[in-house]
Formats: structure tokens, C-alpha cells, sequence
């Protein structure tokens, strides 16, 4: 393989996962290196065991590579791999029986990551209206609280967040519906939902 081939592949995820398919390691490598921490974090509203959560990526990873001939092309490479390191991790947890009861996602109130989003929320949203936020999601289900995180904070469509929590289309776009409603009604006075909404996708 030459290098001009690889060359784009390292600014390019869709890119990197046909490499990838076509048996190229260092392609899945970098989608790895891309794609751990983000998928950590995600991991993080599952299981509060980092130790657990490496495991479930590794193990993820692994079964990709093993089953590279059968995996088809994706659109979305993030979405497949949320979809995946979802299921990988609810997988383990009931083969290993990890917990003496039912996993329950546990979604933090504040999943924003350091760096630009902290310099986003000092500019745009004062203390006190960060607190009020998450007293506000707090009160949300967890699948409401996993909508918000996968649609708004990781910008995600709603069609992926659809494969990725194993619902329907139209099941997802009732709950987002009812979840902005009960937001706009809890904090209609800050003008957050609107700037929630200027960030997020429009399908």
C-alpha cells in the first residue's frame, strides 16, 4: 500500500475504517487512538470502573479486528462504535454478572469535557446557571439523560442516536420532543434550550 494512501487517512475516519476493513492494523490503530477517549467518557454513564470500562474498549477493539471481513461499510463511524462499546459493555456485565443488580446507565449532569468546552461554558453560561442545569437533568430519566448526552453533547443525529440505544426512529424523536418540553418548562426563564439547539443537528 502506498504512502499517498495513507497519507489522508489520518484526517479521515471513513477513510480509516475502509483501511481498516481491507486488513490494515495501523488504520484500526488510529481509530483507537481517536476514538478512546470519547468512547471512555461515553462508557463512564455505564459503569463507574475504569478498570472495567479499558477492558470493555480493548475487548471491543479486538472483536473488531477479528471480525473485520464481516463488517460493512458504515456511515457514521462514531455512531458504530457508540452502538458497540454500548453493547459490549452491557454484554460484559451480564456475562460476568458484575453487579448484584440491573446495570443502570448513570448519566453525569455535566459531561462536558475540559479544554474548549470549559472555555464555552465560561463564555456563554454563568455559574449559577450551570448548577441550575444540572439540577435540571438530574430529574430526567436515564434514557433521557442519554438522549441529551449522545444528541447535544456529542452532536449525534437522531437516527444514530436511534442505533445506538436500540430504539426506533420515531420512538427517539417522541422522547427528544418530550424531553426539550420538560426542559423548556423546568428553566424556560435562561435561555439555555435555545442555545442548546443552535449546537445540535437538524435530522
Amino acid at each position: 500500500m502506498n504512502s499517498s494512501r495513507h497519507k489522508p487517512a489520518l484526517e479521515n475516519e471513513e477513510f480509516l475504517w475502509e483501511l481498516f476493513r481491507e486488513g490494515d492494523k495501523d488504520a484500526l490503530g488510529n481509530l483507537a487512538r481517536i476514538y478512546y477517549r470519547v468512547l471512555y467518557n461515553y462508557a463512564k454513564k455505564f459503569s463507574r470502573d475504569p478498570e472495567f470500562i479499558k477492558d470493555c474498549i480493548q475487548e471491543l477493539f479486538l472483536k473488531l479486528w477479528d471480525k473485520r471481513e464481516n463488517i460493512s461499510k458504515t456511515v457514521s463511524v462514531r455512531a458504530y462504535l457508540f452502538k458497540a462499546i454500548r453493547n459490549t459493555i452491557l454484554d460484559e456485565v451480564a456475562r460476568l454478572q458484575r453487579f448484584q443488580q440491573a446495570i443502570e446507565p448513570s448519566f453525569d449532569t455535566n459531561p462536558m469535557e475540559p479544554g474548549i468546552d470549559e472555555v464555552w461554558i465560561e463564555n456563554e453560561m454563568a455559574d449559577y446557571r450551570i448548577t441550575l442545569l444540572t439540577e435540571v437533568i438530574a430529574q430526567l430519566s436515564k434514557r433521557q439523560q442519554e438522549i441529551i448526552y449522545l444528541r447535544f453533547y456529542e452532536g449525534l443525529t437522531t437516527q444514530e442516536t436511534a442505533e445506538i440505544m436500540g430504539l426506533g426512529y420515531q420512538s427517539v424523536s417522541n422522547l427528544l420532543y418530550r424531553t426539550l418540553k420538560e426542559l423548556k418548562e423546568a428553566w424556560v426563564s435562561t435561555g439555555f434550550l435555545l442555545f442548546l439547539l443552535s449546537f445540535s443537528p437538524i435530522c
